[in-house]
């Protein structure tokens, strides 16, 4: 097969794309978050919502990361079955034939199986904190040799030497001690907490190393975990000086120290979705296996890899020299640029894998599980590759991509599914075209920074987030009186605007972003004030700002306010959050007497609250960091609402006034 044919094998034209791409750019688009906008509407019925199952697939792709092992990167779904009230978690790992990665498979298999039943045991009326404890026994179990990898006790397979954990909290006390508490301000309090559990870590450490026991391994995890909770942690290594601590050694510790922490966190958050899911505790297995057919590659033994010819047959070069000038652009020459397309997608067609996100995918379109799984996740966040096929597909949600480009990636080989792949392949050669158009109008090459593949999915205190994108119109329609509460993260890198690599491919699908409106102005009542409109962004209401002194709420302190309809509260910090009210009246005369006056109580929740109100009252808490858009959300029974991010959480209560 030649490479001048008009219309190439969809396997062959797909990695031509990839790698032209490559030859641009080996990270096409920087990491971010997938907006949950673009979700499709599911008419199925589920048990688990949405944020529920989005965290728990997220919470076992973390756990069935068990050792460092590049070549076989683990993914998750979860299947309801509906008639049996049971869960099925979906997984592969990345292949590059049928049978590859089996061992891996199964030794993830056997420490999901001995979770889960550990699980099985929680029942309705029970409360038993030993089953949690059980939970975290399991997961230490499993997951040990990735935590002494993490927690630097053995190397890595990459070999590289790195300080050990104990060397890095002490530099880290060492430096914080040396800038005082006039050099820390408000953190200073949170300072001398931290040097108090590091120490403590660092004591746990020793023990382990003496007696490497995994109860012991447990101790120090707990540990850590501890030193997590005094929350602002990022906060506190980034008030160090670059001159006293390099940053990258302040970034290590945070990572390690979050990601560890997260094995506590996993036995606590998967213990209570057993407790409030019966389905839960019914979990088992599946190994999502595709058939052998789907692993067979493309003769191409005579087929000669040609960068000229398959740039005129994307349309992304027309002219005489136009070549050469790319060429140039690229700081390379036409024979080392052609040389280097042909190797790529030689190496492509020969040794390439399947992604396990891939595999899930089609898994799940061949046996069309109903309700399908919403949510895939992987112990990595998606390439570019896997991520673009998944937006393209449209029927499922990949949480975060970290943008680069792997050449050694591929789609499974199904003739019938040929329409697919060359849908794909119009999306790649899309995105190459454009990426060329940029390398001609800046005259340089578009470089991001090499990204960080392995980002921590937040695990909202509960889990019952209620997005834009499944917002009935009747609700928006019925109600008019609402209040917008602005969350702002505060200089957090972590949350990074969406930008989507093709949008337009999955259509988007409108959230609420306007004021509510109903029939009567002027009505009052608890009814009307059953909304909440939450905004990441700045409100274009012209409003006035009230008079408030002060801005930082006291932990376990509540502030009672009142507000006028057509201004705004000051901005309520709280760790990480900011929190502002806006009270608007719509289509209605806006008086300031005190039937247009609403009441309203803040308060940031200390941990004893949160736990009080997750095990009594099943508080629904919107997660601040997965905000993207406007989202309109429902008060509760008490008029109350509650935002989390990270370990902290706060509680706005809402209480109308009328003359």
């Amino acid at each position: 097969m030649s490479s001048t044919t008009n219309f190439p094998h969809p396997a062959i034209a797909c990695a031509e794309s990839i790698s032209l791409l490559y030859l641009l750019h080996s990270v096409p688009t920087p990491p971010s978050s997938n907006r949950l906008d673009y979700l499709p509407l599911h008419q199925e019925v589920y048990t688990l919502s949405f944020t529920r199952e989005r965290n728990l697939a997220g919470t076992l792709a973390f756990l069935s990361n068990t050792k460092d092992d590049p070549d076989h990167i683990p993914a998750v779904c979860v299947m309801e079955d509906l008639e049996s009230s049971s869960l099925s978690i979906l997984l592969a790992v990345n292949r590059g034939k049928p049978g590859d990665g089996n061992v891996v498979l199964q030794e993830i298999k056997r420490g999901f199986e001995s979770i889960y039943a550990v699980l099985s045991q929680v029942s309705d009326r029970e409360n038993t904190s030993k089953i949690e404890s059980d939970v975290f026994t399991a997961i230490i179990t499993m997951c040990s040799r990735r935590i002494l990898c993490r927690l630097r006790f053995i190397p890595n397979i990459r070999k590289i030497s790195k300080q050990p954990i104990k060397k890095v909290l002490q530099d880290a006390i060492n430096c914080l001690g040396q800038l005082g508490n006039k050099g820390l301000g408000k953190l200073s309090q949170i300072a001398m907490l931290f040097a108090e559990r590091a120490k403590e870590v660092i004591k746990l450490a020793d023990s382990w190393a003496k007696h490497q026991t995994l109860t012991r391994l447990g101790d120090l995890v707990e540990g850590i975990y501890r030193l997590w909770k005094i929350g602002e942690l990022q906060a506190l290594l980034e008030a160090i000086p670059n001159r006293a601590m390099d940053p990258s050694a302040r970034r290590n510790l945070f990572n390690i120290v979050s990601k560890v922490a997260r094995y506590r966190e996993a036995a606590r958050f998967l213990y209570r979705t057993a407790k409030k899911f019966r389905s839960a505790r019914q979990m088992k297995v599946l190994l999502a296996g595709l058939p052998e057919e789907a692993f067979h590659k493309v003769p191409a033994d005579k087929y000669t890899p040609r960068l000229a010819p398959a740039l005129m047959r994307m349309g992304a070069v027309y002219r005489q020299g136009e070549l050469g000038h790319i060429c140039r652009l690229l700081k390379t020459t036409e024979p080392q640029a052609n040389d280097q397309f042909a190797n790529q997608t030689r190496k492509a067609l020969t040794k390439a894998k399947i992604h396990a996100e891939i595999q899930l995918l089609f898994y799940c379109e061949m046996n069309t599980p109903r309700p399908p799984p919403r949510v895939i996740c992987s112990s990595k966040d998606a390439c570019f590759l896997c991520n673009a096929f998944i937006l393209m597909h449209g029927k499922m949600h990949m949480p975060r991509y970290h943008g680069r480009l792997y050449t050694g990636w591929r789609l499974p080989l199904f003739p019938k599914l040929n329409d697919t792949a060359q849908r794909f392949n119009a999306v790649l050669e899309n995105q190459a075209k454009n990426s060329l158009k940029s390398l001609l109008s800046r005259q340089q090459k578009t470089i991001y920074p090499d990204p960080n593949e392995s980002t921590l999915l937040t695990l909202t205190a509960s889990a019952s987030t209620l997005c834009g994108s499944a917002l009935s119109e009747e609700i928006v329609e019925q109600k008019r009186k609402t209040i917008q509460a602005q969350i702002v993260m505060e200089d957090n890198p972590s949350i990074v605007p969406s930008t989507q690599a093709f949008p337009t491919s999955l259509g988007n699908i409108p959230g609420a972003s306007s004021a509510i409106k109903t029939e009567d102005a002027t009505t009052g009542g608890k009814e009307h004030m059953k909304t909440l409109l939450l905004n990441g962004t700045a409100s274009q209401f012209p409003t006035r700002i009230t008079a408030d002194a002060g801005r930082d709420l006291i932990q376990g302190v509540m502030l009672s306010r009142t507000i006028v309809s057509g201004s705004k509260s000051r901005l309520f910090s709280a760790g990480p959050l900011e929190v502002q009210i806006e009270y608007t009246v719509e289509n209605a005369v806006v008086s300031h007497s005190a039937s247009e006056e609403l009441g309203y109580s803040i308060e940031w929740l200390t941990g004893e609250e949160v736990e009080r109100l997750q095990e009594y009252r099943a508080a629904s808490f919107v997660d601040a960091e997965a905000l993207q858009d406007d989202i309109l959300h429902e008060l509760d029974d008490q008029n109350c609402l509650f935002i989390a991010a990270r370990e902290t959480a706060i509680k706005i209560l809402v209480h109308p006034r009328h003359a």
